[in-house]
């Protein structure tokens, strides 16, 4: 009986062991499909028939340094570099933060002085000569009248005609010297190119210009922000995207708002470079010159050259 009991225990055990080995090699294929088919890969096609995974969207925002400036640039104003007279400073008219318009003096250089000292003397001159002509005139034409009726000779006429055609010469030479000292005194006085506030003055009285810059001038009713785009950004930006700027050292607080108005076509070497020791000086950038909303105009009207971070939307152009 032990016997018989045991042989049917071994029968049982096989038997299960077989019907689980069926019924495993039976799922095992289905398994396997739906595990295939499971958290697939998008792929997009490559260049030259490969595929590869599809690459992350491109950001919606493009960062870089820039710097405050009036619309229309700073312009560098500098006297004549030749003439009588010296580029050191005799009198300065302006001070900075003063609004002038256009044509009004800013300064007046060393020989100034002497040339209207000059000039007054030559009108003097003028005026008498121009009185001793009118007199000469009037004599020559009495002559006229009186070898006519036969009381002078020819050569008393002669001698006023020649007389007056002096007196006519020696009026127009002159003329011509004052001409020479008014061309002098305009390139001794420096003036406004245009209606604009003085920025800053980088020479004083008695001072020769450094680079023979004398002050710097520009439109402050309107200001931009100049970015320097990374050449491998610049693809994203276009005219009209809105831009948002902060002071990177806390120059004013808050943001600014404008809209990218310009691009260049040039690519250059940065000229505004970061506190950052990692930052790479020698990068090529275009500039993107951005045109801030009024407000925020006139909150930095006084800070020139002050350098900020912009970011700019590259998706604020799309509809």
């Amino acid at each position: 009986m032990e016997i018989r009991r045991g042989l049917l225990l071994i029968g049982v055990t096989l038997a299960v062991l077989a019907t689980g080995l069926l019924a495993f090699r039976l799922l095992r294929p289905e398994e396997e499909g739906q595990s295939s088919q499971s958290s697939p890969v998008a792929t997009v096609p490559q260049v030259g028939g490969d595929t590869g995974t599809v690459p992350p969207p491109a950001t919606r925002y493009v960062a870089a340094l820039g710097y405050i400036e009036p619309r229309g640039q700073v312009r560098r104003l500098a006297g004549a570099s030749n003439g009588p007279t010296s580029a050191r400073v005799a009198e300065l008219l302006v001070s900075e933060g003063d609004t002038v318009v256009q044509g009004q003096s800013l300064a007046v250089f060393d020989g100034v002085p002497r040339l209207r000292a000059e000039r007054q003397v030559l009108q003097a001159q003028i005026d008498s000569l121009a009185r001793q002509l009118e007199t000469s005139r009037s004599e020559e034409k009495r002559y006229a009248d009186l070898v006519a009726t036969g009381a002078v000779s020819h050569d008393n006429l002669d001698q006023r005609r020649r007389s007056t055609e002096k007196l006519a010469g020696d009026l127009a030479e002159t003329k011509a010297e004052l001409q020479v000292v008014d061309a002098d005194l305009r390139d001794g006085v420096l003036r406004a190119p245009m209606a604009g506030t003085v920025l800053r003055i980088l020479t004083r009285e008695g001072e020769r210009p450094s680079d023979a810059v004398v002050l710097e001038l520009g439109q402050t009713d309107f200001m931009d922000v100049v970015a320097e785009v990374y050449e491998t950004d610049i693809s994203q930006i276009r005219l009209g995207q809105r831009a948002r700027i902060t002071s990177e050292h806390g120059g004013f607080t808050g943001e600014l708002s404008g809209q990218v108005r310009e691009i260049s076509r040039q690519v250059n070497r940065r000229d505004v470079f970061s506190s950052d020791p990692a930052d790479a000086v020698d990068a090529r950038v275009v500039e993107v010159r951005i045109a801030l909303d009024p407000p925020a105009s006139q909150r930095v009207r006084n800070l020139t050259r002050m350098q900020v971070l912009v970011r700019i939307d590259t998706g604020s152009d799309l509809g």
